[in-house]
C-alpha cells in the first residue's frame, strides 16, 4: 500500500478513506514473518525466563538484547549503508508490539534501538554513524539516552550538566538519572549545557575515564530492565563526539522523543492485548456459584471495554506509522553525506509529533486500563504474584511518565495543532466555523442496517465539537493556551482521541471480514458511545473555562443497545481467547 505525504493533523478536517488509512490488514507476508518472528521470540524464548528476569539476574537482559540483535530487531530503523534494515514505521510497531507481553525486555529494545540508535541516524555525521551504528544495529553494542536528571524532568532544559571546551574536546560534569539500559550500555547520548547555555549533545563511550555508575534502581516494576544514575566526572568527550550542532540539541531530544513515543504506544498495545488475553482465559476457568465467571454481565463489560479501547488503538497506531513513513521514505535514496540529510531528518521526525503525543498518553492508557481490569477480574488473585496479571500491572504504571508525562503530552498535541494551523496553513478556525452546525444534528436514530452511516455521522459531530472547542480556547488564549489554561488545552486533546480513533475504525471496517467485521462493528459502536459522553462533558468543560454564557451545544447519544453490543463483543473476545482480531 502506498500513499501519498500528507500533512499532520489533518483528521482535524476530513474523514480518513479505507484507500488512504494504513491497517494491520494490508501487512504483506514478508512483514508478518517479522511480526511472527517477534511473537515467537517473547512467547518462546523470554517469558519462560520470567522468574529470573524478575530478579534480575546478572547479565540476563544484556544476553537477550543481543539476541534481538541477532534478530534483527535492533537494526531495525538504522540505514542498510550501516548495517541495518531501514524497516517501514508500520513494521517497527509490530516488532515492539510483539514484544508487549514482556514489558521490560521491549523496553530494553526501545531505548536501544530507539532512544540510542536515533539520535545517531537523525543528527549523526557520517563519520559517527560508520564508528558507533554497526555495533549498535548488530547488538554487539547496547546505548543508553542521558537526558532527565533529579531537578529536571519535564523541563529539560533546566538540567545542569554542564560541558566545558578543553583541548581536543569537551569536559563534562554532572549526573543523569533514570537511565535506561545503563548497566549494561557501551555508548551513552548525553545531553548538557555547553558553557552553561547552549543545549548540546555528546556521544560518551561507557569505558570514558570519570563515567560511574549508580546502583539499580529499586522499582515497582521492570524489574528486569536497567534503570541507574549515571554520573559524569570531569569526562573528556574528544571533539568529533560533539553529536548534531552546538546549541541545537533540542532537535535531538524532541524528535527521539517524538518518534519514541509512537513506540510506546505499540508496547502498550501488546501489553494490554496480553492482559485481555490471560483475563479472558481466566474468566472461561474461573468457577463462581456453579459457572464460570466470563457468564457474568460485569465481567463480560470489562472484557468488552478492554477490546474495544485496543481495536482504537491499533486502529490510530499503524495509520499513523503509515504516514509518518511518506516523510521518511524520500530519505532514504539520499546519500550518506547529503548535505540536507539532517533538515530532511528534523522535517519527518517531527511532522507528526502531534499524532505520536496522542497515542502515547491514549496507549499508556489504554494499556493501565486493561491490566487495571485484568486485576478486576482475577479478583484476589490479581493481587498475587502466582498469576501473570500482578506483573503486567505493576509495569503498567511508569508509561504514563516516562518520554513525557501524560499531562505534558496532552499539551504538546494542542501545541502541535496551533504550529500546524500557523506555519502549514491548516485551516482550523475556518473549518471550525464551517462544521459547527453539525453539532445540532441528531446522532441518534437508525437500526442495524444503518450502523455505520450512524458512525459516520457521529464522526463528523466529533469533528464539529473539537474543532469549536479549539477554536474558541485560540480566540481567548491565541499562542499562551498552553501556559496559561493547561485543563483547557488538555480537553481539546483528550477529545481529539476520540475524534481520531472513530474516524480510523471507520476507515478501517471496510477490510474486515466474517467475525471480525462484527467484532470491528460492535467495538466502533461501543467507541463511539463512550465518545459521545466524554465529548459532551469536555466541551462543556472548556466553554466554562473560557467563561461561555450560552448553552453549550451537545452531542446525542446513538440509539442502539449497548449492554446487548458489549455482551456479543464479549462473547466473540472469548471465543477467540483475546483480542477478537486477528
Amino acid at each position: 500500500m502506498t500513499t501519498t505525504k500528507q500533512r499532520s493533523s489533518v483528521f482535524m478536517i476530513e474523514p480518513a478513506s479505507p484507500e488512504d488509512a494504513f491497517t494491520p490488514e494490508d501487512f504483506d507476508s514478508e512483514t508478518r514473518l517479522m511480526g511472527k518472528a517477534a511473537d515467537d521470540f517473547v512467547r518462546n524464548e523470554v517469558l519462560p525466563l520470567l522468574p529470573e528476569i524478575e530478579q534480575a539476574k546478572e547479565g540476563l537482559m544484556r544476553e537477550l538484547d543481543r539476541k534481538m540483535g541477532e534478530l534483527g530487531f535492533t537494526a531495525a530503523e538504522v540505514p542498510a549503508h550501516y548495517g541495518g534494515l531501514d524497516l517501514p514505521k508500520t513494521t517497527v510497531a509490530l516488532i515492539v508490539e510483539k514484544l508487549g507481553p514482556e514489558p521490560a525486555t521491549c523496553l530494553t529494545l526501545q531505548a536501544h534501538a530507539g532512544l540510542a540508535i536515533l539520535p545517531l541516524v537523525l543528527e549523526g555525521n557520517p563519520d559517527q554513524k560508520e564508528r558507533y551504528l554497526p555495533k549498535l544495529a548488530s547488538g554487539e553494542w547496547c546505548g543508553s539516552f542521558c537526558l532527565s536528571e533529579t531537578g529536571s524532568g519535564s523541563d529539560a532544559l533546566a538540567m545542569q550538566t554542564r560541558a566545558t571546551p578543553t583541548d581536543g574536546g569537551y569536559i563534562l560534569n554532572g549526573e543523569k538519572m533514570w537511565v535506561t539500559n545503563a548497566g549494561f550500555a557501551d555508548l551513552f547520548t548525553v545531553f548538557a549545557k555547553l558553557n552553561g547555555e547552549q543545549f548540546t549533545a555528546f556521544l560518551v563511550e561507557r569505558t570514558a575515564q570519570g563515567v560511574n555508575l549508580g546502583r539499580e534502581e529499586h522499582k515497582i516494576g521492570l524489574h528486569g530492565s536497567s534503570t541507574r544514575r549515571v554520573a559524569f566526572e570531569n569526562v573528556f568527550v574528544p571533539a568529533e563526539n560533539l553529536l548534531g550542532e552546538v546549541g541545537k540539541a533540542h532537535y535531538i531530544a524532541l524528535n527521539t522523543l517524538n518518534l519514541g513515543r509512537y513506540k510506546m504506544a505499540a508496547s502498550a498495545l501488546g501489553t494490554g492485548k496480553y492482559a485481555l488475553e490471560v483475563s479472558t482465559r481466566y474468566a472461561k476457568d474461573r468457577q463462581q456459584f456453579g459457572q464460570p465467571i466470563a457468564n457474568f454481565g460485569l465481567v463480560r463489560a470489562k472484557l468488552a471495554r478492554m477490546a474495544t479501547h485496543l481495536f482504537a488503538l491499533e486502529s490510530m497506531l499503524y495509520r499513523t506509522g503509515h504516514l509518518m513513513q511518506a516523510w521518511f521514505e524520500p530519505i532514504h535514496d539520499l546519500p550518506p553525506d547529503h548535505p540536507e540529510l539532517h533538515l530532511r531528518y528534523r522535517e519527518a521526525a517531527s511532522e507528526y509529533a502531534g499524532e505520536c503525543a496522542l497515542l502515547k498518553f491514549y496507549g499508556t492508557e489504554v494499556q493501565y486500563l486493561c491490566a487495571d481490569e485484568g486485576v478486576q477480574i482475577h479478583g484476589g488473585y490479581g493481587y498475587t504474584e502466582d498469576f501473570p496479571i500482578a506483573k503486567i500491572f505493576r509495569e503498567s504504571r511508569v508509561p504514563r511518565i516516562y518520554e513525557g508525562t501524560n499531562e505534558i503530552n496532552r499539551l504538546n498535541f494542542t501545541q502541535h495543532l496551533i504550529r500546524q494551523m500557523q506555519r502549514a496553513g491548516l485551516p482550523l478556525l475556518e473549518e471550525a466555523r464551517a462544521q459547527a452546525s453539525k453539532l445540532s444534528h441528531d446522532g441518534g436514530g437508525g437500526n442495524a442496517h444503518t450502523t455505520r452511516p450512524m458512525l459516520t455521522t457521529l464522526a463528523e459531530q466529533f469533528r464539529a465539537a473539537t474543532l469549536m472547542a479549539f477554536q474558541q480556547a485560540w480566540d481567548a488564549y491565541g499562542d499562551h493556551l498552553r501556559e496559561q489554561r493547561q485543563e483547557v488545552a488538555a480537553a481539546i486533546a483528550d477529545m481529539a482521541v476520540y475524534l481520531y480513533g472513530l474516524d480510523s475504525m471507520l476507515a478501517r471496517l471496510p477490510k474486515l471480514q466474517g467475525a471480525q467485521a462484527e467484532a470491528g462493528e460492535l467495538m466502533a459502536m461501543l467507541f463511539a458511545r463512550e465518545g459521545v459522553v466524554q465529548l459532551n462533558e469536555k466541551l462543556h468543560l472548556v466553554r466554562n473555562a473560557l467563561g461561555a454564557h450560552e448553552p453549550t451545544p451537545h452531542l446525542t447519544l446513538p440509539r442502539f443497545n449497548a449492554v446487548d453490543a458489549a455482551n456479543r463483543l464479549a462473547e466473540l473476545v472469548l471465543q477467540r481467547d483475546g483480542y477478537p482480531i486477528a
